[in-house]
C-alpha cells in the first residue's frame, strides 16, 4: 500500500510539473445583414446569440446573430444608423439610435423584443438622449442618458419605467452591464474625485475600490456570478492592464509588451477573462491606427486567441468582445481581405 501510495504521489508531482495545455477554439463568421459587407460584435448570450452591427462599411444596422444568419433588426426612423449593444437568452435585443431629425442628433436607446423594435427613450429624465447597453434575462435594460451636453447618469429601464439610478451626485456615469441576479455595474466619476468602477444591487451602490492610490479602474463586464472584468491605469503611465474583480478585491492580469493599453472586457461564471490589446497609432499624417490583438487569459497568463485556432482558418481575431458560461468567445475579426467580420470562437 505505501509503495502504490508513493507512486501515486510521484505520478502527481510528474503531472503537475506538466505545462497545461491551451485551449482551442474553432471559429465561426456570423456574417452581416443582406446587402453589407462589414459586420461588428457587441454582446452575447448563453447561446451563441451575439448582438452587433452590419455596414457596408458606413450607415450601421442594428443586427442580431442568431442560427447562422445575421438578421438587420431595423430602425426607428426610415434612414436613421442603429446599433444592437446587449442581448439576453431569450434574445430581446437592445441599443440605440441616433434621431437625425433632431439637431444636433438625439440618441434613442430602443429594445427588440418579439420580432418589433421598441423606443425607450426618456425625453422627461434624460433631454439630451439615451442609450442602452445591456439587457437581462427579466427583460431590465441598463445604460446611459443624457442630462445635458456634458453631464450623463447610469439608467436602469423595466416594466415600461426608466429611471435615472445616478449614482446621486455624480457628473458623468453609465452602466455597462446588468447579470440575472439584476446586478448592474458601471463606472462613476464626479467633480470633487471619487467614484470609480461600480456595482449596484438591491438600491445600493457599492464601488469597487483601486487596490493602490497609484491606480485607477474601470470596469467593462459583469459575470452571472458578480465577479467583473475591467482594466487598470496606472498614474506612473505605465500601459493599462486587464484586470478582474473576485472575491472583494482586484487582481492585475496583466498587459501585453508593445500595447499601449490592455483593457479586460469579458467574464464568465467560471472566472474567465477575455481581453483586447490596443497598440499605438502608426501614423497620423495619413492617419493609420494602431492594431488590435485579442486575448483570453488561461493558466494565470494572457495568451494570443489567434494561436489557439486551426492553421489557415483564414481570420485574424483583433477585439475580444464577450465570453459566455459555455466558453465561446464572440470577436471581431479580418478575414483575408481584410473585411472587418463578427466571429464566434467555440472551445473544441
Amino acid at each position: 500500500m505505501t509503495s502504490r501510495l508513493n507512486g501515486l504521489l510521484a505520478a502527481g508531482l510528474v503531472m503537475a510539473a506538466l505545462p497545461s495545455l491551451a485551449q482551442t477554439y474553432r471559429i465561426t463568421d456570423l456574417g452581416a445583414a443582406a446587402g453589407d459587407a462589414v459586420s461588428k460584435a457587441y454582446a452575447l448570450n448563453e447561446l451563441g446569440q451575439a448582438a452587433g452591427s452590419s455596414s457596408s462599411p458606413t450607415g450601421g444596422k442594428a443586427t442580431l446573430f442568431s442560427k447562422g444568419q445575421a438578421i438587420y433588426i431595423g430602425s426607428l426612423a426610415a434612414g436613421d444608423v442603429s446599433f444592437a449593444t446587449g442581448i439576453n437568452a431569450s434574445a430581446e435585443v437592445v441599443g440605440y439610435e441616433p434621431e437625425y431629425s433632431t439637431s444636433p442628433p438625439v440618441f434613442h436607446a430602443f429594445v427588440y423584443s418579439n420580432s418589433a423594435l421598441h423606443d425607450i427613450h426618456s425625453a422627461s429624465i434624460f433631454p439630451t438622449g439615451t442609450s442602452a447597453t445591456a439587457i437581462n434575462g427579466s427583460g431590465v435594460v441598463v445604460g446611459e442618458g443624457e442630462l445635458d451636453a456634458d453631464r450623463f447618469h447610469a439608467f436602469a429601464y423595466s416594466n415600461g419605467q426608466m429611471v435615472d439610478i445616478g449614482p446621486p451626485g455624480s457628473y458623468q456615469a453609465s452602466a455597462v452591464g446588468i447579470n440575472d441576479a439584476g446586478q448592474i455595474v458601471g463606472n462613476a466619476y464626479f467633480t470633487q474625485g471619487g467614484g470609480g468602477a461600480f456595482v449596484y444591487s438591491n438600491g445600493k451602490f457599492t464601488y469597487l475600490a483601486a487596490p493602490s492610490s497609484s491606480v485607477t479602474v474601470s470596469a467593462f463586464a459583469i459575470s452571472s456570478t458578480g465577479e467583473v472584468a475591467g482594466t487598470f491605469y496606472f498614474n506612473s503611465g505605465t500601459p493599462a492592464h486587464a484586470a478582474m474583480y473576485h472575491n472583494g478585491a482586484w487582481t492585475d492580469l496583466g498587459g501585453v509588451a508593445g500595447a499601449s493599453a490592455t483593457h479586460g472586457t469579458g467574464i464568465n461564471a467560471g472566472g474567465q477573462v477575455v481581453a483586447t490589446a490596443y497598440y499605438p497609432v502608426k501614423s497620423y499624417h495619413p492617419f493609420v491606427p494602431g492594431k488590435h490583438v485579442a486575448y483570453i487569459v488561461q493558466n494565470g497568463a494572457l495568451v494570443n486567441l489567434n494561436t489557439l485556432l486551426p492553421p489557415n482558418s483564414g481570420f485574424t481575431v483583433t477585439d475580444s468582445i464577450a465570453i459566455n458560461d459555455a466558453g465561446q468567445v464572440l470577436c471581431d475579426a479580418l478575414n483575408t481581405h481584410g473585411t472587418e467580420r463578427a466571429v464566434l470562437l467555440t472551445p473544441n
